[in-house]
């Protein structure tokens, strides 16, 4: 096997390499926002439930508070009544009716608002419970989730790092021409090695000057531009690239068993 094909070999190898990394990387940037998303759900989810919950507290204390007040008025007006009988003047009898009329006003005015109290906590603590079921459900759907995402965290980082590790071996097999020119291209591009689309670097996604493509169609070896590599493909492994490469592999593996 020539020193070009096992170049191309290994540089296709470091193209597949630097097209994982690369997708990984992409995942690792949005995979925190995707879990940062549902903790957010999660915490509006709290939050809808707390406020359910301190409503019908709230609703609790009130009905506390109005039955403190029908109790003392109730006493009060209890009071008055018994007292009637003690009153010595029109005056003092007048206002003690109008005192006890009051009182019967509140209380009247009270147990109303008791009974509507009663009411509205019955319906909300029936909702709440309701709703504390689903809330119960979608918590455990986002918990459930978070813990994929960061399962799948976890498995892009060991990847990336296995991934990261093959690099340096099959980059010192490589000609030490070419990898110069890869060191060189390295802090430029987070994918050194890829395949030109049409008349486009895959890598920078610049066009690739006419002239540039003629001659890399008319050589057998690589074209070293200002920050890209390039080679013709097409003569190296064929026109049916995923056959071409199958076939050079075998070479490949044919001569190291040699």
């Amino acid at each position: 096997m020539s020193d070009i094909t096992r170049d191309i070999h290994l540089f296709i190898s470091m193209a597949k390499i630097e097209a994982a990394l690369a997708a990984d990387r992409a995942l690792l940037q949005r995979l925190p926002q995707e879990i940062a998303a549902i903790d957010k759900a999660i915490a509006d989810i709290d939050a809808v439930e707390k406020k359910a919950h301190d409503d019908l507290e709230e609703m609790k204390k009130k009905r506390r508070d109005v039955e403190k007040k029908l109790r003392e008025h109730e006493d009060h007006l209890k009071k008055s009544r018994g007292q009637q009988s003690l009153v010595k003047t029109n005056e003092e009898y007048t206002a003690m009716l109008k005192e006890i009329s009051n009182l019967e006003i509140a209380v009247s005015d009270e147990e109303e608002t008791l009974l509507i109290l009663m009411d509205g906590i019955e319906t909300s603590e029936r909702d709440t419970a309701a709703k504390a079921a689903v809330f119960k459900t979608q918590r455990e759907s986002k918990l459930a989730e978070k813990e994929r995402l960061e399962g799948e965290m976890t498995r892009v980082q060991a990847e990336s790092q296995k991934l990261a590790a093959q690099k340096p071996k099959i980059l010192s097999e490589i000609s030490p021409t070419y990898q110069k020119r890869y060191e060189r291209l390295v802090p430029h591009r987070d994918i050194v090695v890829t395949r030109a689309e049409g008349d486009h670097c895959g890598g920078c996604r610049q066009q690739i000057p006419a002239q540039l493509a003629v001659e890399v169609r008319n050589n057998d070896k690589f074209i070293m531009k200002a920050f890209c590599l390039f080679m013709n493909m097409d003569k190296m492994v064929g026109k049916d690239f995923e056959k071409g490469l199958a076939s050079m592999k075998s070479v490949a593996e044919s001569a190291a068993k040699g």
